[in-house]
């Protein structure tokens, strides 16, 4: 290796180290000088910087660059279709997103997989994918699926299943598929790909829940996160956990705080409440999808998709706004911003 090479590649491992301790700024100061360098590696990493500091455009250009230089790679196919997708254009978005598959958990099932073709007297299988959250956004296209199909069938996570029980198919949970009396299958996440649809062709809400006995009005919390989440930054610690709480009463939706059994059972909870304020995490999704006005407190950088960055509103969630941290780690701004938010709504 050559000495100009040697450097280089100091350069990139110097950069990967500030990126994975999270000195963004520093990481993209060393990808920028060595931009053609490795292009695919080294775009690639400045790709994801610029996505989730909310530069979506330069972001595109430049995750555009990396993959002429390594066409067909998975994980940069995956970042410019997230880019895409948070930017409102969904065709090729969902294209690229089909990626995923390539990395990440994927069931499958012993029929044919859906491909677009026409689904007039079929049945078709669609596979629960990736987190619960996740699931709970792209349930929305079950309808449109059923529009054309002749039975849809979803199988999900079992904390869904009740949840999604007034959607037009038939919910369950299951292990195995091998008994199944269908023609085809899908990954829920690939559904609107050949649908051709976005948040537009499904708006919110599109789940329904309904009032329990003796339900509660108020405000929701929900401050804690799935474990398996690979993002823990997105939930504020004790201190600033306490000092939200401080600002209440507020009704907890947490499961073990709640009893909640399940989403359903959630859902019910959030029925006759004013609104809920929850971090980033499937709870979020939940009241959202069903028109819940809904505080969603969300760190940077941002690795959610389905929030626009100019406005911090979503497409996908009308009725939810984003207090977002100003700089990383900053739990003290959003506490001040969420307290002025909740003096506005009491007033």
């Amino acid at each position: 290796m050559t000495v100009r090479l040697r450097a280089m590649d100091s350069i990139f491992s110097e950069g990967l180290a500030h990126q994975k301790a999270g000195r963004l700024d520093e990481a993209e100061a060393c990808y920028r000088r060595i931009m053609d360098w490795q292009p695919g590696r080294t775009l690639g990493n400045l790709g994801v910087i610029l996505r989730i500091t909310g530069r979506l455009d330069e972001a595109e250009a430049v995750q555009r660059q990396a993959l002429l230089a390594t066409p067909g790679h998975p994980g940069l196919q995956h970042t410019l279709g997230m880019t895409l997708l948070q930017l409102g254009r969904y065709a090729e978005g969902w294209a690229l997103y089909e990626s995923r598959h390539q990395f990440l958990p994927r069931p499958t099932a012993p029929f044919p997989e859906w491909q677009g073709e026409s689904l007039a007297g079929k049945r078709i299988l669609v596979l629960g994918e990736q987190g619960l959250g996740d699931q709970i956004l792209l349930s929305r296209f079950i309808p449109l699926l059923a529009q054309q199909a002749a039975e849809v069938r979803l199988a999900v996570a079992r904390p869904l299943v009740r949840l999604f029980e007034e959607l037009p198919a038939h919910v369950y949970n299951a292990q195995s598929f091998e008994n199944e009396q269908v023609d085809l299958w899908a990954s829920i996440g690939s559904v609107p790909r050949w649908l051709g649809a976005g948040p537009d062709d499904a708006p919110a809400p599109t789940l329904r829940a309904s009032a329990p006995v003796g339900a509660t009005s108020g405000i929701g919390l929900m401050l804690q996160g799935g474990d398996r989440n690979p993002h823990p930054d997105r939930v504020p610690g004790p201190g600033i956990a306490k000092a939200i709480r401080g600002m209440g009463p507020f009704v907890e939706l947490a499961p073990e705080l709640s009893g909640a059994r399940d989403f359903a059972a959630t859902a019910d909870l959030m029925t006759d409440l004013a609104h809920v304020l929850t971090v980033d995490t499937s709870v979020a999704h939940l009241a959202g999808s069903l028109g819940k006005p809904t505080w969603i407190l969300a760190s940077r950088p941002a690795i959610d998709w389905y929030i626009d960055w100019k406005t911090e509103r979503s497409a996908w969630y009308p009725s939810a706004q984003v207090i977002r941290q100003r700089t990383p780690g900053d739990w003290a701004g959003v506490l001040a911003d969420l307290a002025g938010v909740l003096d506005g709504a009491r007033a």
